[in-house]
């Protein structure tokens, strides 16, 4: 099983918190018979455990990945001087577009339901 870098230290400052408030939980009333029941304590004691290992794996995920501030900020303004002009990043295939490009004046197949305003932009 793969645990992050940073989990087993994660891991027991959660533990450690857990078992502080499981001990408030059990002893916070001073009489006696108004404490919680113990299977109360040990439900308490359940979900604060599991909860610390789900805490620790996910933040000791994002402590380990690989986040280049400069790698994504040089890749979003690629992308931003790329506009819609070059379509090899937008998802449309080139020779789709050269299709496209040659057919100028072909009619555009337009659902019947479009509005006359987008039909005649598209007309054009």
């Amino acid at each position: 099983m793969y645990f992050p870098k940073y989990f087993y230290l994660l891991m027991v400052i959660c533990v450690i918190i857990s078992i502080g408030i499981v001990i408030f939980f059990a002893k916070r009333h001073r009489n006696p018979r108004l404490r919680p029941k113990k299977g109360e304590v040990l439900l308490v004691a359940i979900i604060l455990f599991m909860g610390s290992g789900f805490f620790s794996h996910f933040t000791a995920e994002l402590l380990t990945t690989d986040f280049d501030e400069e790698r994504i900020k040089n890749k979003m303004k690629a992308a931003q001087a790329r506009g819609l002009s070059d379509p090899r990043g937008s998802g449309v295939r080139v020779d789709r577009v050269n299709e496209q490009g040659s057919e100028e004046g072909g009619a555009v197949d337009v659902p019947s339901d479009t509005p006359e305003e987008f039909r005649e932009i598209l007309q054009e």
